[in-house]
């Protein structure tokens, strides 16, 4: 998660992170998931990317995590 944030300039603490901040690093893991392929220059997540992004917003956001209802029950 570090790593996430310094290669996003966020230099803020967990909790003093906006939703951007948070969109905008949970991002970055996304793209860098090996199941993430390039079209037209923009990212395609796969599932991989997309689980990453939600375990790590569950466990480090949770607020975040209900606040914009990413859980997904089937």
């Amino acid at each position: 998660m570090e790593a996430a944030k310094r290669a996003c300039e966020v230099i803020k603490s967990n909790s003093e992170m906006t939703n951007d901040d948070i969109r905008k690093v949970m991002h970055w893991i996304g793209e860098g998931a090996p199941d993430t392929v390039w079209i037209d220059e923009k990212p395609v997540l796969g599932k991989l990317g997309i689980g990453m992004m939600l375990f790590l917003s569950l466990s480090e956001f949770p607020e975040f995590y209900i606040r914009y209802g990413l859980s997904q029950f089937n």
